[in-house]
């Protein structure tokens, strides 16, 4: 992670000068190791170095492109934004995945109520278990099946490799096979 660090410009006057050159390697050895603790006590430890590394190439892009008076403050801006925009993709992935159980698509015998109740308690059942999915096998599983994306097109945008996707289908399909079959 530390070849994301870019040497920053020299500030045209000493008085006026950003954060002394070697501020975000600074914030990078002192803050990297305690963000990432912290992510990982809500995400995988996977997830929450590829967040920890987000946010430093943020902040490293960001100090390239302007003058950073305070970087600090500046990269807490970036969790609280990353974090949130995080936070609303996957809600809404939720929203989307939510099925309304409409009974003459879902029981086998219209009006039987024991099927009606069947059907629920089936649903009830697949998105609990979705919803206990380790993230990156839950977006992988929602992308495809609810999205409707293909492997390829899900393993160019998560940066992984075809195998990795498929992989995660397989963690998918036996997390809910699991599940289903818990009574």
């Amino acid at each position: 992670m530390s070849e994301l660090l870019v040497e920053p410009r020299p500030a045209p006057n000493e008085a006026d000068a950003p954060a002394p050159a070697g501020e975000v390697e600074r914030l990078f050895r002192s803050q990297g190791p305690r963000l990432l603790r912290l992510l990982t006590r809500r995400y995988s430890r996977e997830e929450a170095g590829d967040i920890v590394q987000e946010v430093f190439l943020r902040l490293t892009g960001a100090a390239d492109r302007q003058t950073l008076t305070n970087p600090e403050s500046y990269m807490k801006g970036i969790i609280w934004n990353l974090l949130r925009d995080r936070s609303k993709s996957f809600t809404r992935r939720i929203e989307r995945s939510h099925a309304e159980l409409q009974p003459d698509r879902h029981a086998t015998e219209e009006g039987d109520p024991h099927q009606l109740l069947v059907a629920r308690q089936t649903l009830a059942r697949y998105e609990a278990a979705v919803s206990t999915m380790k993230p990156k096998t839950r977006e992988v599983f929602l992308r495809h099946r609810l999205d409707g994306e293909s492997y390829g097109q899900i393993a160019e945008e998560l940066g992984m490799s075809v195998s990795g996707i498929e992989k995660q289908m397989a963690k998918a399909a036996a997390h809910l096979k699991r599940a289903l079959a818990k009574r």
